[in-house]
């Protein structure tokens, strides 16, 4: 199931290609499908880089002169779609008449929740992230067809979403091939210090008076569980995107003896995205998929249809079962 040549071969021998990701970007979900959009256009091939939702503010500098489309403005015919970084294929963020009309479908993915989904799939979790499964397939695709793809822009756009779902190289999937892929997108001209200010060192000050609100909210259960809810007044008094806060769950997870940290941020009355985070030895992601998401074992979510408050007490629940 995890063959890089054949998904190789297929593309040298293709055309016409979409690329995707899942709903709710974040820094792996944009770097991956973004190197992999710049990669196929190295190539000259016809690509289309389509995701039904926003980017994230501090990770927009990577797609500033990048036409990103709406499912809506796709009419086309005779194409592939690449999905990236998606675990399910409910999740993934284009129209369903998209994927079902495509001529293949090719899964690159690194989350150990993902079933396999795609016609071709490259599918690794213990990857540090989707961004190195792509660095991995265009290395190879460079290896085997004597063909340079990985310019400045793939490397920077691999180099953020390494760094973004490593957390910054602290998090236990960030092993020796992740540093030697730092390394070596360093040599082909990764931006690393753009990197590191636009991701790390550019929040808006509307962003910490919502921090100090939803510190605010921060509970404690059992000694060993963090959590912190963000309503939509919060966000939208603040002025700020539901998709800007995902920063706010590392709050929960960092206190000293908390094993299992939760962030809950409201995306309308009823509908509550869920972050989950452990330390050491709790698997969230069976958490989530008990809930209906999936993820890693240190960084899982799920959305619940729910209040905030309802939805507070069916994720303690099951994380205090899990402890």
């Amino acid at each position: 199931m995890n063959n890089i040549k054949d998904i190789v071969d297929f593309i040298e021998r293709s055309n016409y290609f979409l690329v995707t990701s899942h709903i709710n970007p974040d820094g792996d979900n944009i770097g991956s499908t973004l190197s992999m959009y710049l990669a196929l256009k190295n190539l000259g091939k016809e690509v289309y880089y389509v995701l039904d939702d926003t980017i994230p503010k501090n990770i927009s500098f990577l797609t500033d002169d990048i036409s990103i489309l709406k499912s809506d403005n796709i009419n086309i015919k005779n194409y592939s779609v690449i999905t990236l970084d998606c675990g399910d294929k409910k999740r993934i963020c284009i129209e369903d008449r998209l994927i079902e009309n495509a001529q293949k479908l090719i899964n690159i993915d690194h989350h150990i929740s993902n079933d396999f989904f795609g016609d071709y799939n490259y599918v690794d979790s213990d990857g540090s992230s989707t961004c190195e499964l792509v660095y991995n397939l265009l290395s190879q695709y460079e290896l085997v067809k004597n063909k340079s793809i990985i310019d400045e822009k793939v490397a920077t756009s691999l180099y953020t979403g390494l760094l973004t779902d490593t957390g910054n190289f602290m998090y236990q999937s960030a092993k020796e091939t992740s540093f030697d892929m730092a390394k070596n997108l360093l040599k082909k001209g990764a931006k690393k210090d753009l990197i590191i200010q636009k991701v790390f060192q550019s929040n808006s000050f509307n962003y910490y008076k919502l921090l100090g609100e939803a510190l605010n909210t921060l509970k404690v259960y059992n000694n060993k569980v963090a959590l912190i809810s963000v309503t939509k007044e919060m966000m939208e008094k603040n002025d700020i995107s539901f998709g800007d806060v995902d920063g706010i769950a590392s709050y929960t997870r960092d206190i000293e003896g908390i094993e299992v940290g939760i962030l809950l941020k409201q995306k309308d009355e009823n509908e509550v995205k869920v972050s989950l985070r452990s330390k050491s030895y709790v698997d969230v992601s069976e958490i989530a998929k008990s809930l209906g998401g999936g993820g890693h074992k240190r960084a899982s979510g799920c959305t619940i249809y729910d209040s905030v408050d309802n939805a507070i007490n069916k994720v303690i629940e099951c994380v205090l079962k899990a402890i």
